[in-house]
Formats: structure tokens, C-alpha cells, sequence
């Protein structure tokens, strides 16, 4: 049993559960807008923060080690033009990473931990979603948020009856 103590007054609770009921409707509502809008606003963040790295670094580093910054910010503004583009990157990366782990517990016939051997499989199968269907992963995860938001909201009207 999970122990859930808030103390605070009643009103300032039901406001707070309101506007995060508010929230959750607007997740589970618009999840593609606000999905691929976070995404851009993230490639956007990125390439101010590295463009200011490259602003404030001026003769303090060399060349090459400012060159990272203007990677940073090209792949900021790639982010911005094709939002897709990073669901695609995070599916090499999990598929990578479930290929190399399945690959050492195969050649080890180390077949003991479960655990591992779970995690391997259900990276490859997310890498192999993210990749080919990146925008309808996108919409899930920002339904799946919406949906906790909104059960959350839920336990937390629940107390201020309580009180």
C-alpha cells in the first residue's frame, strides 16, 4: 500500500487537481500537436544553449572543441525541420542496444537472468516501433503522460474529500 499524505488546505488541492484534470484533457486531446511541439521546442532550446556556448567561448577554447557547439546547434535546427528525425535516432539507439545484449547473452549461453534477457527483447521491439512508426510512438507516450495526469488528479481530488 502506497501511503499518499498531503498537507495543505482543501481549496488550494482542488485547485491544483483541477488544473491538472485540465492538463491530462489536453494531453489525451492533442497528443500529436503537443508531442511534436515539444520536440521542436527541445531542437530549438538546443541550438540557443549551444549557440550561446559558442558566444561565451570565444578565444577561451580551441576551434575543434567549439565545433561540438556547432554540431549542436545544426542538429538543433535539423530537430526543428524534421521532429521525426529524433523517434528514427532513439530507435537505432534502442535497437543498438538490444542487439548488443542479445548478442553477449546468446554467445554466453548465459540464459539465467531473466530480467536481462526481458529488457534485451522489449528494446528490440522499441527500437523497431520508434523507428518505423515514430510520430504514432510520439502520440502514445504523450497519452500514456496524459492518462497518469489525469489518475493523479483523480487520488489527489479523493484526499481533499477525505479532509
Amino acid at each position: 500500500m502506497i501511503r499518499f499524505e498531503i498537507n495543505s488546505s482543501s481549496k488550494v488541492l482542488r485547485t491544483v487537481s483541477l488544473s491538472l484534470f485540465l492538463v491530462g484533457l489536453l494531453l489525451i486531446s492533442f497528443p500529436s500537436f503537443i508531442g511534436i511541439g515539444l520536440i521542436r521546442v527541445v531542437g530549438v532550446m538546443l541550438s540557443i544553449f549551444c549557440g550561446f556556448g559558442i558566444y561565451y567561448t570565444e578565444g577561451t577554447i580551441w576551434g575543434r572543441d567549439r565545433s561540438f557547439f556547432l554540431v549542436g546547434v545544426l542538429i538543433g535546427i535539423l530537430v526543428l525541420v524534421f521532429p521525426e528525425l529524433v523517434m528514427i535516432i532513439s530507435g537505432l539507439g534502442l535497437l543498438s542496444f538490444g542487439i548488443y545484449k542479445m548478442f553477449f547473452i546468446i554467445r554466453e549461453h548465459d540464459y539465467s537472468n531473466k530480467y536481462e534477457l526481458v529488457i534485451s527483447c522489449l528494446s528490440l521491439i522499441a527500437g523497431i516501433i520508434l523507428m518505423f512508426k515514430g510520430r504514432a510512438a510520439v502520440v502514445n507516450i504523450v497519452r500514456i503522460v496524459g492518462v497518469a495526469v489525469i489518475s493523479f488528479s483523480a487520488v489527489l481530488f479523493y484526499k481533499t474529500l477525505e479532509q
